[in-house]
C-alpha cells in the first residue's frame, strides 16, 4: 500500500504551513489595496457631494440678491450715476446685476466640476479605468484643464500622465479586477437631493444622480 511514511509527515506539514502563510500574505496585500481603492472612491464621492451641495443650493444666492436689493432701497437719496470710463456710465443697479452674475458664474463653474467628476466616477464604477483616462486625455488635448477630484487622480494614475504625448502610459491606474472587486463590495456614497416641479425634495439613487448630471451636460 502506498502512504505517507512517518518521516514524510513533517515535510508535508511544513509545505502546508508555507502554502497557508503565503495565502494569508496575499490576502493581506489584496485587503490593503482594496482599502486604498475604497478610500480613493470615498474621497471622490465626498468631493462630488460638496460640489453638488454648493452648485445646486440656490438659497444662499437668493438671500444675497435680496440683501443687495435692500441696500439700494435703503439709500436716502437715489444713487447718482457714476462715470466709470469713456464708454459709458454705471449705477449701483449695474453693480447689483454684476455681483449676481458673478455668483451665477461661480455656480456654473462648480457644476462643471461636478459634471466631470460624475463622468469619471461612472467610468470607475464600471471598472473602466481606461475610459476615465481617455476622457481626461481628450479634454487636455482640446486645451481644457479637466477637474480631477481627490482620489480619482490616484485611481487613474494621473501622476504617470505623459504631458508630451498627452496620454497615459500602459499600466497606469488601478487594475480593472481590483476596482470592480471593491465597487461590488461597497455602497456608493453619492448624496444628491433634487426638487421636483411641485417642490417635493427627493433623494436620487447614486447611479441615477450621476447619469442625470452627465445627460444635462451642465
Amino acid at each position: 500500500m502506498y502512504g505517507l511514511e512517518d518521516a514524510d509527515i513533517p515535510v508535508v506539514f511544513t509545505l502546508f504551513m508555507l502554502a497557508f502563510a503565503s495565502f494569508l500574505v496575499v490576502r493581506v496585500i489584496i485587503y490593503r489595496r482594496e482599502e486604498d481603492v475604497a478610500r480613493c472612491l470615498t474621497l471622490a464621492e465626498r468631493d462630488f457631494n460638496n460640489l453638488i451641495s454648493g452648485g445646486m443650493s440656490h438659497g444662499g444666492r437668493q438671500e444675497r440678491v435680496q440683501e443687495r436689493r435692500q441696500w439700494n432701497e435703503m439709500a436716502a437719496i437715489p444713487a447718482p450715476t457714476v462715470l466709470i470710463n469713456n464708454a459709458g456710465y454705471r449705477t449701483p443697479a449695474h453693480d447689483l446685476i454684476q455681483w449676481n452674475e458673478n455668483d451665477a458664474n461661480g455656480k456654473g463653474a462648480t457644476m462643471g466640476k461636478a459634471s466631470m467628476t460624475a463622468f469619471l466616477l461612472r467610468e470607475l464604477y464600471q471598472g473602466d479605468v481606461e475610459g476615465a483616462q481617455l476622457k481626461i486625455s481628450a479634454d487636455i488635448r482640446n486645451g481644457a484643464a479637466p477637474y480631477i477630484a481627490p482620489g480619482i487622480g490616484e485611481l487613474v494614475g494621473f501622476d504617470k500622465f505623459d504631458a508630451e504625448t498627452k496620454s497615459f502610459p500602459e499600466g497606469a491606474g488601478v487594475e480593472r479586477w481590483l476596482l470592480r472587486r471593491v465597487v461590488a463590495k461597497r455602497q456608493k456614497q453619492i448624496r444628491m437631493i433634487t426638487t421636483d416641479a411641485d417642490g417635493n425634495r427627493m433623494f436620487r439613487h447614486p447611479d441615477d444622480a450621476l447619469d442625470q448630471l452627465i445627460q444635462q451636460n451642465i
